[in-house]
């Protein structure tokens, strides 16, 4: 491959590599969105603990009632404990919130308008941090029951401002004061999910006596997650038999999640267990949307560095299997080499000795002197002994015989 071709290789996957971290940032930032996911981390504060936040819908046809509500948070320190979490007083690992939703007439000093209507109980606004314009939030631990709360676009209906603390709204005749006035979520799931109606909140139990037959659709819960999943199927099992629909807020932006939610995204929108959601889980379920889209993107985006590194591994594989075979056969011809090393020294030692003997025969034959017998305790040297005429095969066969069998060099 000539430098050309490399270069534009490099830079291809250059770019594509830095687009797929722009989605990854564009895929972190899509789940920091929506401030109602993120009860879970709030609750937690600087705990090191894991904690889930889960919410359960209930069915049109099975509304929750505060009740069950109820009988449910004294089950909650009884689950905790068996996890070996034990609190010193109720709600101190947890929190939960409750709301209800339904639609009504409010009338301000300037004019009056339909209203979509949220009751709220427990600490829904921790869930649900919207921007506080002016005055305070609602809490279940309020002794009156009497306040609302108006977003923007209703209080500039009504009052013509924001700023109402202490002035009141009219519900079927009955005076409301206002407790402050909040700006809805602005961001784009938000706005595609809600319709351009004013909100208002107010007590759960205000709008049931208001509203008779309201019942509870979404219930709210963050607490510790010893175990994956440990949270929502605690939740699931326990309104099991109401129907509701357990959602793990806290995961839903997970690889695992999002994987989940692409593998049943054609039933996904199907409702047969008729819940009408709320809309900030509506804006979440397009929020996931998004970020699902985000990771097809990715897979594309990734498919042709993988190519690319596919190959380069495979020609790696290949060089690294050439260079083990090429180091295996030097490693056989260095033994064989030994080998014949150790026979050249063995046949050299063995000529040494030879000739030495010969020089030494040739030496006495001149003097003509005769080799001294030997003692019985000496052992005889078959070199030193007398050499025959035929000389030259007997140290033939001795050379024969020192070789060895014959090694392959």
């Amino acid at each position: 491959m000539n430098n050309k071709k490399k270069i534009l290789l490099i830079t291809a996957n250059a770019v594509l590599l830095i687009l797929i971290a722009v989605c990854f940032l564009q895929m972190h930032s899509y789940s920091r969105v929506l401030l109602g996911q993120q009860a879970a981390e709030y609750w937690a504060g600087d705990s090191e603990e894991p904690f889930a936040q889960v919410s359960c819908f209930f069915p049109e046809t099975k509304l929750a009632a505060t009740d069950s509500i109820f009988a449910f948070r004294k089950t909650i320190g009884a689950k905790l404990a068996d996890t070996g979490i034990k609190a010193k007083e109720e709600g101190e690992y947890w929190t939960d919130c409750y709301s209800a939703e339904d639609s009504l007439t409010v009338a301000g000093d300037r004019n009056s308008s339909e209203a979509t209507v949220i009751g709220v109980g427990g600490d829904f606004f921790l869930f649900h941090p919207y921007e506080l314009v002016s005055g305070s939030y609602l809490s279940e631990d309020d002794v009156m029951k009497d306040r609302v709360i108006l977003d923007y676009e209703l209080a500039w209906k009504l009052f013509g401002g924001t700023s109402l603390e202490g002035m009141s709204v009219t519900i079927n005749g009955t005076p409301y004061y206002v407790a402050g006035v909040v700006r809805r979520e602005t961001d784009k799931f938000s706005t595609k999910a809600f319709s351009d109606e004013p909100v208002m909140f107010m007590s759960y139990s205000t709008l049931a006596s208001l509203k008779e037959g309201t019942g509870i659709s979404c219930y709210e819960l963050a607490m510790p997650d010893p175990i994956s999943n440990y949270t929502e199927n605690f939740v699931q099992e326990s309104f099991k038999t109401a129907g509701g629909v357990a959602v793990e807020n806290s995961a839903r932006y997970e690889f695992s999640s999002i994987f989940k939610m692409l593998k049943d995204f054609g039933s996904r929108s199907i409702y047969n267990s008729g819940v009408v959601y709320p809309y900030w889980e509506n804006a979440a379920r397009i929020s996931e949307v998004y970020v699902a889209r985000l990771y097809v993107f990715v897979l594309l985006l990734a498919l042709f560095p993988l190519i690319c590194l596919i190959v380069i591994a495979v020609r790696l594989i290949k060089r690294l299997v050439a260079k083990l075979k090429h180091l295996k056969d030097d490693a056989s011809e260095a033994w064989d080499d030994r080998y014949a090393r150790e026979a050249a020294w063995k046949e050299r030692r063995a000529n040494k000795r030879i000739n030495k003997n010969l020089s030494r025969h040739e030496s006495n034959k001149k003097r003509n002197v005769k080799t001294p017998a030997r003692t019985p305790a000496e052992p005889e040297d078959p070199i030193e002994t007398e050499i025959t005429p035929d000389i030259e095969s007997i140290v033939r066969e001795i050379l024969d015989g020192m070789k060895g069998p014959e090694t392959k060099v």
